[in-house]
């Protein structure tokens, strides 16, 4: 599939307005702590939550704010206070579309901030029962901390069959909104779904994030702007050598590489894609939703020197509205795959036209990367 020439020739073409604009935060939450620093974490900086080129800063008229020199002409953001825990909600507590701004609304915008996730009132649980916290956090001696597992269980599984595993990154966000930063995923409910009208069932382990050290654990590559990264093979052998094997003993699973998949987005898209590459023995299949490609130049060098020697089923997507990098990078990617023997039957790419870089998105299609990836 030669797809790069004309992507690069659109690429080049496409006519981007720089702009100066200035936002001023008019109104923040009574219980916002006076010592927090206020971000803007965007597009621009790869939603990046504590980017100190982002951060708010006082004016003389005892306001916040942040003036962007070279502001492209559409970008979507948020405001946090330094992670994705500290993320700006309504009134109700609830998660809303990400803020957009246009060169048709000015060179100066005003932000009200009606709420921040940790000061709200505690939401109500929107999982299912086949939803359960593993009972005690599973250390991990690569880092020398301990990570919380939360689990989905098909609706069969007292049946005392065993089943495939799905391994998933950004636990928080999978099954429930009241644990999430930026909207839930709803795995739990479309794979109910899918066992009702497919009769497919299979055990999902999500892997809540390590907070601020997201960034670190889900790159093996460093990326010195970001002064962040590195860590992505630590991590990948923790879910490799402990989490795996501790899933395999205490639950029923079909423990071979064609019924073990590993699913992620944003930069758990990019760890995914890496571990899913370094450990083929082990995950046979891979859905990369909206993947961080831009983190490291490496991660490019690494499919481009692949040596496909087993049968592996990729799921790539990302959407047009995510940016034209974002588009460009996964078109690359799957073009570097495709040419160390992926095939037809084993890739499958997609630019959703109305795709963004946000949870309800990746929600979407979910159920379209489970069928493609087990065959239903």
């Amino acid at each position: 599939m030669q797809r790069l020439p004309f992507l690069l020739l659109f690429v080049c073409l496409s006519e981007v307005i720089l702009a100066q604009v200035t936002f001023t935060i008019e109104f923040l939450p009574a219980k916002t702590p006076i010592k927090d620093t206020i971000f803007m974490t965007s597009t621009l900086n790869k939603w990046n939550p504590h980017d100190n080129a982002y951060a708010f800063k006082q004016t003389g008229y005892g306001k916040l704010s942040l003036t962007i020199n070279n502001a492209i002409d559409s970008f979507e953001y948020k405001l946090c206070r330094g992670n994705w825990n500290e993320i700006e909600v309504d009134l109700t507590g609830q998660d809303f579309k990400n803020r957009n701004y246009t060169t048709k609304l000015g060179n100066r915008i005003e932000i009200k901030v009606l709420g921040w996730r940790d000061l709200s009132p505690k939401r109500k649980s929107t999982a299912t029962k086949g939803v359960s916290f593993v009972p005690t956090s599973i250390e991990m001696p690569q880092f020398n901390r301990k990570r919380t597992i939360r689990m989905y269980f098909p609706p069969n599984y007292s049946s005392g069959k065993r089943f495939p595993v799905i391994y998933m990154h950004d636990g928080q966000n999978l099954f429930d909104s009241a644990t999430s930063f930026s909207g839930e995923w709803k795995v739990d409910e479309i794979l109910d779904s899918l066992y009702k009208y497919h009769n497919f069932s299979c055990i999902v382990v999500g892997i809540y994030n390590g907070e601020n050290q997201r960034l670190n654990e889900f790159s093996p590559w460093h990326n010195d702007s970001l002064n962040a990264g590195g860590d992505g093979d630590k991590y990948a052998k923790f879910i490799v050598k402990i989490l795996k094997p501790f899933i395999d003993s205490h639950y029923r699973t079909l423990i071979d590489r064609e019924n073990t998949a590993i699913i992620g987005s944003s930069m758990g898209g990019l760890i995914s894609l890496y571990i899913t590459l370094q450990y083929p023995e082990v995950f046979g299949k891979a859905a990369i939703f909206s993947p961080s490609l831009w983190f490291s130049p490496k991660v490019f060098e690494m499919m481009q020197k692949y040596n496909l020697k087993k049968i592996q089923k990729i799921y790539l997507i990302s959407g047009a509205k995510e940016g034209e990098q974002t588009v460009y990078n996964t078109l690359k990617a799957d073009s570097l795959l495709r040419s160390v023997g992926f095939d037809e039957n084993y890739l499958r790419c997609k630019i959703s036209k109305d795709g963004e870089h946000i949870e309800w998105f990746w929600s979407r299609e979910f159920g379209d990367a489970v069928r493609y990836l087990f065959s239903l």
